[in-house]
């Protein structure tokens, strides 16, 4: 039997959206769209909520999540990696006798993301044997056509070479949606991390980082 942790990681400082974690998303903290979701999926034997912060900690207590455990300042900077923070989780799980096969994340500003993409990614893994995982979406507009900007917002090809091949012709290509992904656990153990892909539309990939970000999610929640 396949045991899942999710854990959603939601440190209380953030530089471009003041508290974005838990700033308010059609009425309610943004966080509890992530939490709800998790929850609807009943997929997760542990969910936990991954925070630096008492205000975090009290929103999640309308939940049935425990946060045992708060995450230390020395990993709640802007500059920290998010697989030292999933190892640390993982390790005081450990501490307390419980150990889970498959290490799940999912961030506190996906509200596009619902209960049948998590049930679809794990279907995914149990058909195709994956270990690793990680949601991506495909870019909207060939990324081999790419300009740059100089300081004076003078325009510079890539590739000046691509500017007149058909866009048809070029080979797709896909990011992080910086929404969800699973790690096995001896992967994130060894920090053996290669991920397969699992693409999901590019209406539910929104990684919200800045205000247009936000408002573009506002934007697709509401025909959701």
């Amino acid at each position: 039997m396949i045991k899942r942790l999710l854990i959603i990681p939601a440190r209380i400082g953030s530089k471009r959206i003041k508290n974005k974690n838990i700033k308010k998303f059609f009425g309610m903290p943004i966080i509890n769209y992530s939490i709800e979701t998790a929850i609807k999926s009943k997929i997760f034997d542990e969910i936990h909520v991954s925070t630096d912060s008492l205000r975090v900690k009290n929103i999640v207590k309308k939940y049935p999540i425990n946060i045992d455990f708060l995450r230390p300042k020395k990993l709640s900077g802007s500059k920290i990696g998010l697989i030292k923070v999933y190892q640390f989780v993982v390790k005081k799980f450990l501490d307390m006798g419980k150990k889970f096969d498959q290490i799940w994340f999912l961030t506190p500003c996906s509200p596009l993301i619902d209960k049948k993409d998590l049930i679809s990614a794990s279907n995914y893994i149990k058909k195709n044997k994956v270990k690793n995982l990680l949601a991506i979406t495909e870019y909207p507009h060939p990324i081999q056509r790419a300009f740059k900007l100089d300081k004076s917002k003078k325009l510079s090809p890539d590739s000046k070479k691509n500017l007149i091949v058909r866009t048809q012709n070029f080979e797709k290509r896909y990011h992080d949606t910086g929404t969800f992904g699973v790690i096995n656990y001896n992967s994130l153990i060894k920090k053996k991390l290669v991920f397969k892909g699992f693409l999901i539309p590019r209406n539910k990939g929104i990684d919200i980082d800045t205000i247009d970000d936000w408002k573009l999610a506002e934007s697709l929640f509401k025909k959701k």
